[in-house]
């Protein structure tokens, strides 16, 4: 064959014999590649899916995080506010019991005066009698 002169019927031989099978296996392995690697997109696709999921819920469990803060930020000034007053109704009671006592006081002051009006009253009309 090496002496043959190179015609276009030993090229074509030589293509069809030799070159042709080789394209066609090399072609069969890029089908396979590529189906490997759309398998590969598809396991991609997934994760990236599932990371979006993911992110949506944790921007979600983020703004619900703030609401909870922003509410508890609230629900502590009334409590401050609540403490507040209640500070000040308490003073207030004291301020009554204390002016409550000194009121009992003078009702009983009061009543002992009108008691000790009453003795002199009647260590008059014991002296007028006696002076009569």
């Amino acid at each position: 064959m090496a002496d043959e002169p190179i015609t276009l019927a030993v090229l074509a031989q030589f293509h069809r014999d030799m070159i042709a099978p080789e394209f066609a296996r090399l072609g069969e392995h890029l089908d396979r590649i590529d189906g490997t690697l759309d398998e590969f997109r598809g396991h991609f696709d997934a994760i990236y899916q599932r990371f979006d999921r993911l992110e949506t819920e944790y921007q979600a469990i983020v703004a619900g995080l703030r609401r909870l803060e922003e509410r508890m930020d609230r629900i502590e000034g009334r409590m401050d506010g609540l403490e507040r007053r209640m500070e000040g109704v308490e003073q207030r009671l004291d301020a009554l019991s204390t002016a409550q006592g000194k009121f009992a006081l003078r009702a009983e002051l009061q009543e002992l005066k009108a008691r000790v009006e009453g003795l002199q009253e009647q260590i008059r009309v014991i002296e007028e009698r006696l002076d009569a």
